[in-house]
């Protein structure tokens, strides 16, 4: 592949960064962050993945975000008001700056909510599924109106996904399909260079609208092995990383010599069972399964208590979150209810990917199964062969995680996951349920309040009683820092949180 080089004053930088592995030279300059993989792309609609979007936030910006109360605020958008039930009226900040120093305006906006609705846009359509592709207005150089097909309360919300990402039109149309090489947003950090299974380097874009880095340079070095990431930051040779493993948390927070942080996790790990597909189409069999896991001790077993046990498949950053309730555990029940199902004999093979927390918790749920009668297999996919199984419809029970932006409105997270017009694709358990189509159309019109309330509190139930998936863990993020480094402990989005905000004194 062919990247543009860094300018000469990064590239010495860089080279002494990585030769001395100390960063008391380049403390106020560079800014090194370990991840656990690449991106899969630099383009906000070609992918919806954690990991691309935590590289995206740097250089990218959404309409609007949320306040930590839950509050919907502006980013780009400076104002905005709902003229019908139909149309929406925004303005957006003046002045705001594209890296390639072309002024954010209306245009931009209007071009990448539209492309939402293309194509192009495949794999985040959910998010742009409600745009009406013909419902555009450009009022002014900074306002525009946009049309959904059909009311929809969380509209706006929606509009704070990564697949919004302010685009600038120009560069878009110039890159055509090799967009992405060369991501142009309007984000505190200016895309500079990427060597796929290495690193991405940025640097300050010192016309950004609002508070600036205080880092010159900022590189995210791929480092996929968890241990390896550990040594980096111990020795000094990162500021921060992600995903620290939960067997090294403890032991880093006793030592004191780097700073751990742990924060509510936006993502929740389940055992998925393909209701199409017998015996699973049974709920009593479904509900069997999940009465023979002790999720309590398997999440300690695997998260050494980091995290929680779900009662809900919403998450508690969402509005309308059920109180908890702690998950059943009994055996007796799950023998009783094999037996109804004439399902005493059960036997299957519970399908997941390479990763470490997955394979312990199949090994865990294998020889609980076993003692309710139930023989498990476990097999192990790649990455990719797995998600290519999946969405191909020949995974009758995996393990795989359902994740959430810091979008509290339930519509957002629950509806692509639990209705039947996304079975065999988002919906991956293939639920097809009147009641649950029913219940989610009707929360995505109604407005905040009691009734909303009492739908979402129904909706969860219903799930509940049909048991599509069996809820492991809602594992803690986890992050960790140099010592010095300031500024970390006020992330509130996770593994998504813009860089700008760390700083050493």
């Amino acid at each position: 592949m062919n990247v543009k080089r860094p300018k000469t004053a990064f590239f010495v930088l860089l080279f002494v960064f990585l030769q001395t592995g100390s960063i008391a030279a380049a403390e106020k300059e560079l800014l090194s962050v370990g991840m656990p993989a690449d991106a899969k792309s630099f383009d906000p609609q070609m992918t919806s993945d954690t990991v691309s979007s935590t590289y995206m936030i740097q250089m990218y910006e959404p309409l609007f975000d949320f306040s930590r109360d839950k509050k919907l605020i502006g980013r780009l958008a400076e104002s905005w008001k709902k003229l019908d039930p139909l149309t929406y009226e925004i303005t957006l900040r003046k002045g705001v700056k594209f890296h390639n120093g072309a002024e954010l305006t209306a245009e931009d906006a209007v071009f990448t909510l539209h492309r939402m609705t293309t194509p192009k846009a495949a794999a985040v359509r959910a998010y742009g599924a409600n745009i009406d592709p013909d419902g555009f207005k450009i009022v002014d150089r900074y306002t525009f109106r946009v049309k959904t097909k059909s009311p929809m309360a969380a509209f706006l919300s929606y509009l704070n996904h990564s697949s919004s990402y302010v685009l600038n039109k120009a560069a878009v149309e110039a890159e055509g399909d090799d967009y992405g090489r060369r991501p142009i947003g309007t984000g505190p950090f200016k895309f500079s260079e990427t060597l796929k299974g290495d690193h991405v380097a940025f640097e300050r874009f010192d016309d950004y609208w609002d508070a600036k880095p205080r880092f010159k340079s900022l590189i995210m070095r791929t480092i996929p092995e968890p241990a390896s990431r550990v040594i980096e930051l111990e020795t000094g040779n990162v500021d921060l990383i992600y995903d620290i493993p939960n067997s090294d948390f403890r032991r880093l927070e006793n030592e004191g010599k780097v700073k751990v942080y742990h924060k509510p996790g936006l993502a929740l790990t389940y055992m998925g069972f393909n209701t199409q597909t017998p015996p699973f189409d049974d709920p009593r069999v479904r509900r069997a399964i999940a009465l023979a896991i002790d999720r309590e001790a398997a999440l300690n077993v695997v998260y050494h208590g980091l995290g929680v046990v779900p009662s809900s498949v919403l998450l508690p950053i969402h509005n309308y979150f059920p109180a908890p309730v702690p998950p059943e555990y009994d055996p007796d029940k799950a023998r009783k209810l094999l037996e109804e199902a004439g399902a005493a004999d059960l036997s299957f093979t519970l399908y997941t990917n390479e990763s470490k927390q997955r394979r312990n918790y199949a090994e865990i749920i294998q020889s609980m199964l076993a003692d309710v009668g139930v023989t498990v297999q476990i097999n192990v996919l790649e990455w990719g062969s797995f998600l290519e199984q999946l969405k191909n419809g020949n995974l009758p029970v995996f393990m795989i995680g359902w994740g959430s932006s810091v979008n509290p409105d339930p519509d957002a997270y629950i509806k692509t996951a639990m209705h039947s017009r996304f079975a065999g694709s988002t919906n991956r358990v293939c639920l097809k349920d009147a009641e649950v189509d029913a219940l989610l159309e009707k929360g995505a019109v109604t407005e905040d309040g009691p009734e909303r309330a009492e739908i979402y509190a129904r909706l969860c139930e219903r799930i509940d009683e049909l048991n599509p998936w069996c809820c492991l863990a809602i594992a803690d993020t986890l992050y960790g820092t140099n010592k010095d480094l300031k500024g970390a402990d006020g992330f509130y989005h996770g593994t998504l949180n813009p860089l700008n905000s760390v700083f050493y004194e």
